[in-house]
């Protein structure tokens, strides 16, 4: 899927309202809301009937009912977004709104090691400076940081420490811009390639982002052009810096690690990176400027894919368990498609369905991998989220 179809793709995410009938039962006292149509018609009140009768919003009549009116209208009941659960006889009928899309965070931890000097240096930097200016980069947010460090020290340990500060602060962009362009220009390469302390302190400081930002998703991305190096950080083995990452993509916050090598002599220790940090390979940037910029719009793409906030509703807040997922094929290809609930990453299993970020307090759903790719093979479809209707397990 190109860049700017996904953009589309992801802005075409729809929320699905309840509207239309419901079913008015005698105990029932809450008070249906009446919207008035272009007209400005009067549907009257819903008064409850004891025969339990269906309340006809559509035809411009209230209908069987023990006071009504005349005239258009849509009646909506609030009780989606309560405690309680819909009964059988609700009616879940689509109206479109635009969701918001959800914002990207980057933290960019890239190797200025010595070896880096000549085109490797002016291909990545380059590269990185026609990324963050792209109009198509607008409303990302990004930190970067180099290794190693200026002055050659390391962490304790190598945890990370001295790394989880960013050369440049969390900013949004474009109005970022300038000060990334600053610090990428005034920074050479030098020194060794302490990746196990870089990649330590990256994670640390997406993992504290995520926390600040619930309602963002955040990563990061490490790039490189070779292997652990030269005893700044005991672990140098692929497995044991592969491992680091696997502890933050399995923690909670769960954050995943994107990885890019511009030599081959890097793409051990960055394969494990990705494959155990989330995010199932590294990105080959090296055949240069261009093979960087697409790695770079291709995780900016994959981040992005598959995770959405939950709606708001017109009423107040929505009932968790009264979400369902549905996508929608484009081209007219067919009916929605609906896709089941699981109770979280790990239960996806390698089949379709989607999962909260937190069940007690949900902020994001997102989809399992099987779903997310069946979705992006059709730009002009769309992830449908449904309000209002009993959530669907597999």
């Amino acid at each position: 899927m190109s860049h700017s179809s996904f953009r589309h793709w992801g802005l075409g995410i729809v929320a699905l309202a309840l509207l239309g009938s419901i079913y008015a039962c005698g105990a029932n006292t809450d008070d249906p809301v009446f919207v008035p149509d272009a007209k400005g018609g009067s549907a009257g009140t819903a008064g409850n009937t004891p025969d339990g009768g269906k309340v006809d919003a559509s035809a411009g009549s209230a209908g069987n009912t023990s006071q009504g009116g005349t005239g258009g209208g849509t009646i909506l009941l609030d009780s989606a977004l309560g405690d309680q659960a819909m009964n059988s006889d609700t009616a879940c009928v689509s109206t479109h709104v635009e969701a918001e899309p959800i914002p990207l965070d980057l933290y960019f931890m890239v190797d200025k090691s010595g070896s880096m000097s000549g085109s490797p240096w002016v291909d990545q930097t380059e590269a990185l400076k026609s990324f963050f200016s792209d109009a198509q980069s607008d409303g990302l947010y990004v930190a970067l940081n180099f290794f190693p460090k200026d002055n050659g020290d390391t962490s304790p340990s190598c945890d990370g420490t001295l790394f989880k500060a960013p050369k440049v602060d969390w900013g949004l962009l474009p109005a970022h811009y300038p000060a990334l362009k600053g610090v990428i220009d005034s920074t050479s390469p030098t020194g060794t390639t302490p990746t196990q302390d870089a990649l330590n302190g990256a994670l640390k400081a997406a993992k504290e982002r995520q926390k600040q930002m619930l309602n963002h998703v955040v990563a990061a991305v490490i790039v490189s052009d070779g292997e652990p190096c030269c005893g700044d950080c005991p672990e140098e083995e692929a497995s044991g810096i592969g491992s680091i990452a696997e502890d933050y993509a399995k923690g909670t916050p769960p954050i995943k690690t994107f990885a890019i090598y511009v030599d081959a002599s890097a793409s051990a220790v960055m394969t494990a990176i990705a494959t155990k940090g989330g995010t199932i390979e590294p990105y080959d940037a090296t055949g240069g400027k261009q093979a960087f910029i697409d790695a770079l719009e291709s995780i900016k793409s994959v981040a992005l894919a598959c995770e959405y906030k939950i709606p708001e509703a017109d009423g107040g807040k929505v009932n968790p368990a009264l979400v369902d997922v549905a996508f929608t094929p484009g081209a007219d290809a067919g009916p929605p498609e609906p896709i089941y609930k699981v109770a979280n990453q790990a239960a996806c299993s390698g089949g379709p369905g989607w999962y909260y970020d937190n069940e007690a307090n949900p902020t994001k759903i997102t989809l399992c991998a099987a779903s997310c790719t069946a979705a992006k093979k059709d730009p002009n479809g769309r992830v449908d989220i449904l309000l209002g209707c009993t959530t669907q397990t597999r």
